[in-house]
């Protein structure tokens, strides 16, 4: 079991060493990630908003046109109107000439929301682009910067990813597995060192007899308050593990 604890010690060093090159980066992963989502939002946003003023243009020549119908046939009902020679045929013109009136009304009131919408949509549409291109702007820079930093970090990156494959090997599945669980719940740091008798991560003070059996190094222990495996090197006994 030693030589397990000692293997587990070596993983967390080379462990704590890829955390700091990933720590290095930053938040700049997240902020490519999440401007890399926003220009996608903001690119369907404005595919959109172009679809719309293309459905609002159209829709705006259509009631041009409609509207210029019906103002050539209510010249003609006010012609014919003159030429009537019964009430009953005075009553239909008239009520052909008022339901085209109130159609023509209503297409230009509809007109008038059209080219509002178009001039709204139309400088949407500028807002939008500038915002894109600005969005666009920054996720260069801040991918440029990633690649400069991965750039110089890949090369440790994969010899430290190796060592750790090579590493792994000689533990055991299940230890394995509580270990990277101790790990990704414990800021990075599944080990903590017996340190003047306490645990080095969280300053729990540790039994006697069982700060005894931690030296020994003959079975894992854990921390009953932060739950890390406490191991014990006498050379680096009050020395918490990177």
């Amino acid at each position: 079991m030693r030589k397990v604890l000692d293997k587990l010690i070596e993983l967390q060093d080379i462990d704590g060493q890829l955390l700091k090159l990933e720590e290095a980066r930053g938040d700049l992963p997240q902020k490519v990630n999440e401007l890399a989502s926003d220009i996608d939002d903001i690119s369907n946003k404005l595919d959109q908003k172009k679809h719309d003023k293309k459905e609002n243009e159209s829709r705006k020549m259509a009631v041009d046109g409609e509207t210029s119908l019906l103002k050539e046939k209510l010249k003609k009902y006010q012609n014919q109107l003159y030429q009537v020679k019964t009430n009953k045929e005075y009553d239909a013109m008239t009520l052909e000439i008022d339901n085209c009136e109130k159609k023509i009304e209503e297409l230009e009131y509809e007109f008038l929301e059209l080219e509002e919408d178009i001039i709204k949509l139309g400088n949407d549409i500028s807002e939008t682009e500038e915002k894109l291109n600005e969005q666009k702007q920054l996720l260069q820079k801040n991918e440029k910067h990633l690649s400069e930093m991965m750039e110089q970090t890949k090369e440790k990156e994969k010899l430290l990813k190796e060592q750790r494959e090579i590493m792994i090997k000689d533990i055991s599945r299940p230890l394995l597995t509580t270990y990277d669980r101790i790990r990704l719940n414990r800021g990075g740091r599944a080990l903590a060192y017996l340190s003047n008798g306490s645990c080095s991560d969280c300053s729990t003070r540790i039994p006697p007899q069982r700060s005894m059996e931690i030296r020994m190094m003959n079975t894992i222990y854990y921390c009953e308050v932060c739950g890390r495996i406490l191991v014990w090197k006498p050379e680096d006994k009050d020395k918490p593990p990177q």
